[in-house]
């Protein structure tokens, strides 16, 4: 259906990791899991009532209710707990943003790739959060996790040496991978997340649920997959149902999300990472597509939209016209990004809904070019997000710093 060009576009989160500057994490504070009082099943929050300029009190009835109406923004583990002043100046920022913008939700760091981490100082802080009746949102990065290494080598993917030794596999960033195959790695990430969930999170958000996409992928030996009895699209989706069924059976009323691929969103599938929206949409109550403009290197490559009468587009990477590339129109990418798969979600009868990750930050290869992620172009993203039927949005900042100015004041 879609040209050439449009199989190439492959935004990537682990990217991202190299995007961040200035703020490096510790890993000094971690400790154990620590279990908090059961969280209230209704919660309010105050918005602005336009006729009186004063505020109004809106009840949800459920946590459902709730999440449908997230405004978000990311923050990793050095944000959200560290006491070092550049940590606490973010975190008071965001806090800011929270109580005077439309911002009513955060996502934030409890497992990354070097492991799980929920300090005593990050419960204070969800607590305060609940108070302002703030969503919080635990991110939980799945199989691309070092921190078995030493406990649980057999786990990991790993590559042949020359001499016919085997070494732990690691991508192109350095990282390590857990064969998602493993029953004793679904285990794992299973029970971490019942602990997540009596540690007070409203929701938990699962990223790199998925096989890894960069390095020497090819070379990669799993001890547990074997792709010549089954495919990785099968794997992860019987994961996605196991993990689903699992939490949802601890405590029926946890929200559930799942990141996958910006290019999922138009295309519906990554079969070589083994990430389908049909299977997402099956076993999670949001999917938030990375949709980040300037991840889009192949361009955007979509057919005629015949239900709400839009054109066939294609928009380029590059273009000696910066206002015709995908970084240069957020807009109609997140846009027609979002009613593809809104469009296929309904029709396989799934109630998953649409909740973006947008872009609140700048690369290199788009400020080399003289293109910034300014007020304008996130406020165009987050324009595009409502506009076309998603369920909030969230804000991703590597390091924990938000453009207030493209938010609307309470």
């Amino acid at each position: 259906m879609f040209g050439s060009r449009a199989s190439i576009i492959l935004p990537a989160l682990s990217l991202l990791a190299l995007i961040a500057g200035g703020i490096f994490v510790s890993t000094q504070w971690r400790t154990a899991v620590y279990y908090p009082e059961e969280p209230e099943t209704e919660s309010s929050i105050e918005t602005e009532n336009p006729e009186t300029n004063s505020f109004q009190e809106i009840i949800y009835s459920s946590p459902r209710e709730q999440s449908e109406n997230v405004k978000g923004v990311y923050l990793n583990e050095f944000v959200a707990n560290s006491s070092h002043s550049q940590a606490v100046a973010v975190r008071e920022e965001i806090n800011s943003l929270l109580e005077e913008t439309e911002l009513n939700a955060v996502v934030i760091d409890i497992k990354e790739h070097d492991g799980p981490y929920m300090p005593s100082s990050l419960k204070e802080y969800i607590k305060e959060l609940h108070e302002k009746n703030v969503w919080v949102i635990a991110r939980i990065c799945v199989f691309r996790d070092s921190s078995l290494e030493d406990a649980y080598p057999d786990w990991y993917l790993k590559i042949e040496r020359e001499d016919g030794s085997l070494e732990i596999w690691e991508d192109s960033g350095g990282g390590l991978w857990l064969d998602p195959k493993g029953t004793g790695v679904q285990n794992y990430i299973i029970n971490f997340s019942k602990k997540a969930i009596d540690f007070g999170f409203d929701e938990l958000q699962f990223d790199y649920i998925r096989f890894p996409s960069d390095g020497d992928v090819k070379s990669a030996i799993y001890p547990f997959y074997d792709n010549n009895s089954e495919e990785k699209y099968q794997v992860i989706g019987d994961f996605f149902s196991r993990l689903s069924n699992s939490l949802k059976n601890y405590d029926r009323d946890i929200i559930l999300s799942v990141d996958l691929f910006g290019y999922v969103a138009a295309h519906r599938n990554s079969t070589e990472i083994g990430q389908r929206t049909y299977d997402a949409a099956q076993h999670f109550d949001y999917i938030s597509y990375m949709l980040y403009p300037s991840h889009f290197y192949g361009g955007l490559q979509v057919g005629r939209d015949e239900k709400r009468g839009l054109p066939g587009i294609y928009i380029p990477y590059d273009s000696e016209d910066l206002s015709e590339t995908v970084s240069g129109n957020p807009y109609p990418v997140i846009a027609r990004s979002i009613f593809i798969a809104k469009d296929y979600i309904e029709s396989i009868g799934a109630a998953a809904k649409i909740r973006p990750w947008l872009q609140d930050f700048d690369i290199y290869k788009d400020t080399n070019r003289g293109i910034y992620y300014d007020a304008q172009k996130v406020r165009e993203q987050i324009l595009a997000a409502e506009e076309s039927g998603a369920a909030g949005w969230l804000l991703w900042g590597p390091s924990g710093e938000y453009t207030r100015e493209a938010l609307l004041a309470r």
